[in-house]
């Protein structure tokens, strides 16, 4: 059934055409998007994980989910950072980190950006040269969340 409409200035319109068309044009997009398959995506993606855990299981989750992004992203399309503050600092001191290995294949394989707080090592009277060698950044860490989310960058805290 067709649906014709006069609008001024005598132009004709097929209603249904126009409704079909969009009606198709949004349905297409998400079934795409909740196939269940990934696809590589083109798109180049930015993410900023937030850790502030002192669980070593919560620690290695964070690590595993960066590595996890990146195997199904690709290294070309993600740069990810961690940033880390308070009772997860620990990941990041060579005193306590028991993930390092993990941390220094992450800056190797994929060139992982790892940000520690310059405010939770001041009050643990912490200095660079207590931190792993694969740290890249020391400033406030809830300057630097909220500077990345300014930019764009997608906020995960696992």
């Amino acid at each position: 059934m067709t649906v014709r409409r006069e609008i001024a200035g005598g132009w004709i319109v097929e209603m249904n055409r126009v409704l079909v068309a969009l009606l198709v044009g949004a349905l297409a997009v998400p079934v795409v998007g909740f196939s269940g398959t990934a696809v590589p995506s083109q798109e180049s993606h930015r993410v900023v994980m937030h850790l502030n855990s002192g669980d070593e299981k919560v620690q290695r989750g964070a690590l595993n989910n960066i590595r996890h992004l990146y195997q199904e992203v690709g290294r070309e399309h993600l740069r990810v950072e961690l940033v880390v503050h308070g009772a997860g600092l620990t990941l990041l001191t060579k005193k306590e980190s028991v993930l390092a290995p993990e941390l220094a294949q992450l800056k190797t394989a994929y060139e992982v950006e790892f940000t520690a707080c310059s405010n939770t090592m001041k009050a643990q009277g912490l200095t660079q040269a207590d931190l792993i060698d694969q740290v890249d950044r020391m400033v406030p860490a809830m300057v630097r969340l909220m500077e990345l989310q300014e930019q764009g960058w997608s906020y995960i805290k696992p």
